[in-house]
């Protein structure tokens, strides 16, 4: 290395320590590094070693997510929580399952289950730091291009994003390219893993690395910064964009979190687009494709009457009266089965919660308590109501959706029934002790998103 080289990366290595005090000089009280053991969160890991006494008003803590997809990993893991006792740096491991099947692609999985592992361990308002660097931007941009993604998309890698939970996802090192990170660790005498998974062409990320982008930045050498900017560009464009929707789709909501189509109808259909995207990234909802969103205004234009759904990934569109609902997918409860009162709770089907019981009254002791699927043709008074009704006409006098009452449930004190569970509430037959209803809580899992 030339001397004029090693001035340019100790100018490099001074850029990153100045930006990580930048982000370190705040109130968090946790720091945690995301650290595979690669030469980038080696270099990331081994800048902030060195800040640590400067900033000692933070907790630190490196954190490997072991995804148990390479022979290797176990021995990573222990690399990593070597080098971490060396430099002082308190250390975590977290193991993950990956799906390989999963309908979002191996490496997408992976991802998710890394972030996800890194929020599990940092508490509200905690900084996770990342090592992705400027190379690392271009083949997520060309990823994103190669997709067909638009301005949200081709923004690629933020700098810093702050979570729903508080949490600052942060980047120090994307204005530094791929070489001179190598220069910087080789420099510092950095012992790193090397990944066989990196050199399967197999996967996307890892074609753009070997084939692709060498031969771009072999004709271009400043494509990486010229990418820089356009996601900055984008991002930029896509935050006016954020904006001007946000104040459509507040007007749109109702306390459901649905939105009311005959108001959205009024927009265009690419401000139609629009807003349901933001609905739904607000909720975390992956995105659907363009072609999910062609199929959209069908389901808008519905008859009242009509009970269309449109089914993406794990989620489905459903409309209900004058409103557009995001639901989880789930499956219809059997209409025979039954579901027994096991201790003092139950935990209902379809991820709808637990069914408590405290104090039972002992005439309950004697017999036998069970939920089951609900008999639309099942008469039934509720403790307020004079009269009884099958419960098809109730489900319509009190707005229910089809998708509730789907997935509600009938509370039976052997062949007495006691209430009617929905989306969250349990409602009293009139046959129910009046003891009974302050001693039952149902603590459930709202399937509207």
């Amino acid at each position: 290395m030339c001397q004029q080289d090693g001035f340019f990366v100790m100018s490099v290595l001074n850029t990153l320590t100045d930006r990580l005090s930048d982000f370190l000089d705040c109130s968090a009280r946790q720091i945690v590094i995301g650290y595979s053991g690669g030469v980038d969160s080696h270099l990331l890991l081994h800048a902030v070693a060195s800040l640590t006494k400067q900033f000692s008003q933070h907790r630190y803590l490196a954190v490997y997510v072991n995804h148990g997809l390479s022979e290797h990993a176990d021995k990573w893991q222990a690399h990593c929580g070597a080098i971490c006792e060396a430099l002082a740096m308190p250390f975590r491991a977290i193991r993950v399952d990956v799906d390989p099947q999963s309908p979002q692609g191996i490496e997408a999985a992976a991802r998710s289950a890394r972030y996800r592992a890194l929020e599990s361990v940092t508490e509200h308002h905690g900084i996770i730091l990342l090592g992705q660097h400027q190379d690392d931007q271009l083949e997520t941009f060309l990823l994103q291009l190669k997709r067909g993604a638009g301005p949200k998309g081709l923004s690629a890698m933020p700098q810093e994003l702050t979570r729903e939970n508080g949490v600052r996802l942060v980047r120090p090192m994307l204005g530094i390219n791929r070489d001179t990170v190598l220069q910087l660790a080789k420099q510092a005498n950095l012992q790193w893993i090397e990944d066989e998974s990196n050199q399967d062409e197999r996967f996307d990320r890892n074609f753009l690395r070997q084939q692709i982008v060498p031969k771009m930045l072999e004709r271009w050498p400043d494509m990486a910064q010229a990418v820089q900017r356009s996601a900055h560009l984008c991002a930029e464009q896509q935050r006016l964009l954020d904006e001007v929707t946000l104040t459509y789709l507040s007007a749109l909501q109702n306390d459901d979190n649905a939105l009311h189509i005959p108001s959205l109808l009024r927009y265009s259909s690419s401000w139609q687009n629009q807003i349901v995207r933001l609905w739904l990234a607000q909720q975390g909802v992956p995105l659907p494709s363009q072609a999910v969103l062609l199929e959209l205004p069908s389901l808008l234009t519905a008859k009242r009457d009509a009970e269309p759904k449109i089914v993406f990934g794990d989620f489905q569109f459903r409309r209900f009266r004058e409103y557009l609902y995001c639901i989880e997918c789930y499956q219809s409860i059997s209409s025979e089965h039954e579901f027994e009162l096991d201790g003092q709770q139950i935990i209902m089907p379809n991820r709808l919660g637990k069914l408590h019981f405290s104090l039972i009254p002992e005439v309950l002791n004697q017999g036998r308590l069970y939920l089951r699927s609900v008999a639309l043709s099942f008469k039934f008074k509720p403790a307020t109501e004079p009269h009884s009704k099958p419960l098809k006409q109730w489900f319509k006098l009190w707005d229910i959706p089809v998708w509730q009452r789907e997935q509600s449930l009938m509370l039976f004190h052997d062949n007495v029934c006691l209430g009617v569970c929905i989306n969250g509430k349990l409602i009293f037959s009139h046959d129910a002790p009046v003891e009974l209803k302050d001693k039952v809580a149902w603590h459930a899992s709202a399937p509207v998103l």
